[in-house]
C-alpha cells in the first residue's frame, strides 16, 4: 500500500516536470503603472490626437515599431481602488503573449474608500510582424480568487496600431479628477 502511494506520488511529479517542460516560456517584461488619475504624458497611454474624455471609456491600445519590432500595450482608465500597489507585466507562454496586472493592499498604507483611474503600460521586444494572439488579466488579490480574464483576442501588429474597449462606462467624475484630459 505504501509503495503504491509513493510511486502515485512520483508518477504526479514526473508529469508536472514533463509538462512544465513542454511550455515555452520567456522571461517576464515589466510595465509601468501611473500614479493616481493617469500618465500626466497621453503619449505614454498611446492616446491619438483629439481622443474624446479620458473617463469615457476603459480603453486597450498597443502601437507596433516596425524598425525595432517592439509592441507597446496600453490599458487607460482602469479603475482600482486608489490604496494599494499595482504592477503589470507580460509573460510569453508558446505563442501566448499574457499580460497581468496586479493589484493588492500595501502593508503599510491599508485599502482606502475610494476608486482612482490608473494608466498601465509596457513595452515587449522581438514582436514578429503578424498576428499575434493575447490576454489580458487582472489580478485584485484582495477581491477575487485569482486572476480575471479581462479580454482575449488577436492583435494584428502589422496594422501598426489598435484599440479595444474594455469597460464603456463611464469613470464617476471623483476617479478622474486627477486625469489629463
Amino acid at each position: 500500500m505504501k509503495y503504491a502511494r509513493v510511486c502515485r506520488t512520483l508518477a504526479t511529479v514526473g508529469s508536472l516536470v514533463l509538462v512544465s517542460g513542454c511550455l515555452e516560456t520567456e522571461p517576464a517584461q515589466v510595465g509601468t503603472v501611473s500614479e493616481a488619475g493617469g500618465f500626466v504624458d497621453p503619449e505614454r497611454r498611446l492616446a491619438a490626437e483629439g481622443e474624446e474624455s479620458y473617463c469615457g471609456a476603459e480603453v486597450l491600445r498597443w502601437r507596433y515599431d516596425r524598425s525595432s519590432g517592439a509592441l507597446t500595450v496600453a490599458d487607460s482608465r482602469l479603475l482600482l481602488n486608489c490604496c494599494g500597489q499595482r504592477v503589470m507585466h507580460v509573460d510569453r507562454i508558446d505563442s501566448i503573449y499574457e499580460i497581468t496586472e496586479r493589484d493588492e493592499p500595501d502593508a503599510a498604507n491599508p485599502r482606502c474608500d475610494s476608486v482612482c483611474a490608473f494608466d498601465f503600460a509596457v513595452s515587449i521586444p522581438e514582436v514578429a510582424p503578424r498576428k499575434i494572439y493575447v490576454r489580458l488579466l487582472r489580478d485584485v488579490v484582495d477581491a477575487q480568487g485569482s486572476a480575471e480574464l479581462i479580454w482575449q483576442g488577436e492583435i494584428d501588429v502589422r496594422k501598426l496600431s489598435g484599440e479595444v474597449v474594455l469597460d464603456h462606462v463611464a469613470a464617476p467624475g471623483e476617479a478622474c479628477s486627477g486625469a489629463s484630459q
